[in-house]
């Protein structure tokens, strides 16, 4: 008896299915769309979607929804003009709604960003999110043999920032060292009033023998009243001792650069 599933595959939540998604072959660039308009102001920024796939045509929708980060930088999805900061109804792709591709073709669509007088909320930022979706599923085979119907989503983010005075300002609300996952656990606020995207560095020093441990520094993006919990694992297990671990959030010049220090001991 052969075992059916089907699947729906959203590639930006899942990156554990390549052999399916290898099966039909969906890009959308650039991954992040950035407007700079005032109230009342209009733009438009080009996307390309493309079928990369050698055999299988295409039929898509391209729709618009809300999203966030939750506390570990995650991405949640939401329906569209659901949250305070949403731009998605400002936006459109004129008549691409549906589009159909032949097996190796591409489109370049126009989206257009249409600011209202009066913004929803009352930030100098806003979010959306411009998806891709397969509407005619393929018959294709996981990694275990099952037979499987593939219908992909791809989506991009979109931001959009105000003409006020951008104020760029995290703040580091807590460092701490836990044991049990060898790790630092930071976390942070952003306090301004724009994204912001930058790296966490750390150094752990041994005050007796002077030996450093350099976790692999980790890339983080940001938006206005982010509260972010960061887990720093420092890979190799600390001697006995008394440390000094410093952090870093770099995530411009040199002026902006948040940093804490913490001293602990490992026993």
């Amino acid at each position: 008896m052969n075992k059916k599933a089907f699947l729906f595959l959203c590639i930006l939540l899942s990156a554990s299915f390549r052999l399916l998604f290898s099966q039909v072959g969906l890009s959308v660039s650039p991954p992040r769309v950035y407007y700079h308009l005032g109230s009342g102001q209009t733009g438009t920024q080009k996307i390309l979607v493309s079928n990369i796939s050698k055999k299988h045509p295409l039929n898509l929708a391209v729709t618009f929804g809300d999203w966030k980060y939750d506390d570990q930088g995650n991405n949640l999805m939401f329906s569209p003009d659901s949250l305070d900061n949403s731009c998605a109804s400002w936006l459109n792709v004129g008549e691409n709604s549906y589009i159909s591709l032949k097996p190796g073709e591409n489109r370049e669509l126009e989206v257009t960003m249409n600011v209202p007088m009066q913004s929803k909320g009352d930030g100098n930022m806003h979010t959306a999110m411009l998806y891709v979706t397969q509407m005619n599923p393929v018959d294709g085979v996981n990694e275990r043999g099952i037979g499987v119907k593939i219908n992909v989503r791809q989506g991009i983010k979109i931001y959009h920032k105000g003409n006020a005075p951008e104020i760029r300002k995290l703040e580091i609300e807590n460092l701490s060292y836990d044991k049990a996952s060898n790790s630092l656990q930071l976390v942070f606020n952003n306090k301004g009033n724009s994204w912001i995207n930058g790296k966490v560095t750390a150094t752990v020093f041994n005050e007796a023998t002077g030996k450093e441990i350099t976790p692999e520094p980790i890339v983080f993006y940001t938006l206005p009243g982010d509260h972010r919990i960061m887990a720093i694992r420092l890979g190799e297990e600390p001697a006995q001792g008394t440390y000094t671990a410093t952090v870093m959030l770099d995530y411009g010049d040199d002026v902006d650069i948040e940093a804490a220090q913490l001293e602990f001991a490992y026993e």
